[in-house]
C-alpha cells in the first residue's frame, strides 16, 4: 500500500451512508496515509425545494463540520446553509464559503500537496485548486445511464466526464465494460474492480450466529437482497416473483431510493404482500449477518445502460458467504461463471430460485468462497497503490531529467 501521502477525496455520498467502494478504499488507505473525506456539497435548488415542502427545517441548515473517524481519516461536511448555486452572482458567494471552510479543514489537518480523488464528472471544478500532486478520476458507474438523468442533461454530463478524464493523471474504472467505454478518454486508465471484506462475510456466514432479530421468525426459504433499493433493481419482477413464490420469504435490506412510477407501484405491491419483509439500512458491521440469514441471494437488476456497466459489490459479498446467487442477465453476473444462476427472460425468478436452492452443494460453495477470497479490498488497495506509484514515477520523469536529485515519488508530499 502507498504510505505517507495526503488524500483529498470528494465523495458522491456521506460517510454515514451504506458502505460502498469509496468507504472500503478510504478506510484502508487511511491506515498508512492521511485521508480527508469530503461529503457532497448540497445544491441550492434542491435545498430550497425541500425547505418549501417541509422535508427539512431551518434547524437542519448546519455549519461546516470536521470530525475525526480514526487517526488517519477525517470527514468534512460542508455547510448546508450555503448550498451550491448555479447562477453566477450567488455561486461566487456560496463557492467562497465552501472553499474557505474546506481550506480551514485542510489547514487543521496540515494536508500538503494531496492526491485529489474525484468520483463524479461535475467534480472537475476542483482540479487545480489544492496544489495537488496527482488527480484520480474514479468511475464506478456509467453515470449517463442513471435513470434519473434527463435526455437533455446527458450530453452535458458526458462533456464534463470527458473534460475531467482528460485532466486526470489516472482514471480508475470498476468493470471491463467501463474500461472498454472510457479508455479512449485517457491513456492512463486502469481496471480495479469492486471487492469484499472477505473475513467479515466469510466469518459471519460460518459462525453459527443466530439470524438478526428482524429475520429470526421468517418462514424458510428466504431469498434476500442486501443493498440500496433503487431504480437499477427490477422491482416489478420482484413483485411478480413474491406474489407467485408464496412458500418463499422475500427480504429486502437497505435504504429505499426509488423515483420511477413503475418502481413506486411495484414497491406498493411488495409492501402489501405477506411474504415480503423490508429492513432499513444496517450498519456496515451488521450487514454480513443479514446475508448469512438468506438461503438464496438475489441480484435482480434491470437490463439498462446503468446495469450493463456495473461491477456488483453485492456479488462478492454473497460469494464470500458461499450463498447461491440468482441474477438477471447482466454482464457482472455472467463474468462470475457457473457460481451464479442466471435467470432466463421470464415473468418471475421463482424457477431459478428453486433450482439454485436445490442444486446447492459443498463443491460449488467452496468455489464461491475461492472467487471471493481472490477479490478482497486488500488486494484492490494494492492494485490501486501500484497504479498510483507508477503514475507518480511517470510524472516525475521530466523533473528528474532536469534535477538528478529529485525525491522518490513515494516520499513526495
Amino acid at each position: 500500500m502507498i504510505e505517507g501521502h495526503d488524500i483529498l477525496c470528494f465523495a458522491p455520498g456521506p460517510w454515514d451512508d451504506i458502505w460502498r467502494n469509496r468507504h472500503q478504499l478510504m478506510s484502508r488507505l487511511a491506515r498508512a496515509n492521511q485521508v480527508l473525506y469530503v461529503e457532497p456539497w448540497p445544491e441550492l435548488r434542491p435545498t430550497l425545494r425541500r425547505l418549501r415542502h417541509g422535508q427539512v427545517g431551518l434547524g437542519d441548515l448546519k455549519p461546516p463540520r470536521l470530525r475525526r473517524i480514526s487517526a488517519g481519516l477525517s470527514v468534512f461536511r460542508p455547510a448546508t446553509w450555503a448550498p451550491r448555486a448555479t447562477r453566477v452572482p450567488v455561486r461566487a458567494v456560496t463557492d467562497a464559503v465552501f472553499m474557505a471552510s474546506l481550506r480551514r479543514a485542510i489547514h487543521a489537518l496540515d494536508l500538503q500537496r494531496p492526491i485529489l480523488w474525484l468520483f463524479l464528472p461535475e467534480m472537475d471544478i476542483f482540479v487545480g485548486r489544492f496544489g495537488e500532486k496527482l488527480v484520480i478520476y474514479h468511475i464506478v458507474d456509467e453515470y449517463s445511464g442513471y435513470t434519473g438523468i434527463s435526455a437533455g442533461w446527458r450530453p452535458t454530463l458526458q462533456r464534463a466526464e470527458e473534460r475531467l478524464a482528460s485532466r486526470a493523471d489516472l482514471v480508475v474504472v470498476t468493470s471491463p465494460e467501463l474500461l472498454q467505454r472510457k479508455k479512449g478518454l485517457n491513456p492512463n486508465t486502469v481496471l480495479v474492480p469492486n471487492a469484499v471484506d472477505y473475513e467479515a462475510f466469510a466469518g459471519a456466514c460460518g459462525s453459527g450466529q443466530p439470524a438478526p432479530r428482524e429475520l429470526a421468525d421468517c418462514p424458510r426459504p428466504v431469498a434476500g437482497y442486501v443493498g440500496a433499493i433503487n431504480d437499477k433493481l427490477d422491482l416489478p419482477l420482484l413483485a411478480r416473483t413474491a406474489a407467485e413464490a408464496s412458500r418463499w420469504t422475500l427480504v429486502l435490506v437497505g435504504p429505499v431510493i426509488v423515483e420511477s412510477p413503475d418502481g413506486q407501484q411495484a414497491l406498493d405491491q411488495l409492501r402489501s404482500l405477506p411474504n415480503v419483509k423490508f429492513v432499513d439500512a444496517r450498519p456496515v458491521e451488521d450487514v454480513p449477518r443479514y446475508v448469512a440469514a438468506c438461503d438464496v441471494c438475489l441480484l435482480p437488476y434491470r437490463i439498462i445502460e446503468w446495469t450493463k456497466h456495473i461491477d456488483s459489490l453485492k456479488l462478492y459479498e454473497y460469494l464470500a458467504c458461499a450463498k447461491p446467487v440468482v441474477a438477471t442477465d447482466v454482464p457482472a453476473a455472467r463474468r462470475a461463471g457457473d457460481v451464479v444462476e442466471i435467470a432466463p427472460p421470464a415473468e418471475t425468478l421463482t424457477a431459478t430460485m428453486e433450482h439454485a436452492l436445490s442444486s446447492d452443494n459443498p463443491d460449488v460453495r467452496a468455489r464461491r468462497r475461492i472467487i471471493a477470497s481472490q477479490n478482497t479490498w486488500g488486494i484492490r488497495v494494492e492494485q490501486l497503490s501500484a497504479a498510483i506509484e507508477s503514475t507518480l514515477r511517470t510524472r516525475l520523469e521530466p523533473a528528474r531529467e532536469h534535477s538528478p536529485g529529485a525525491a522518490n515519488p513515494a516520499a513526495v508530499k
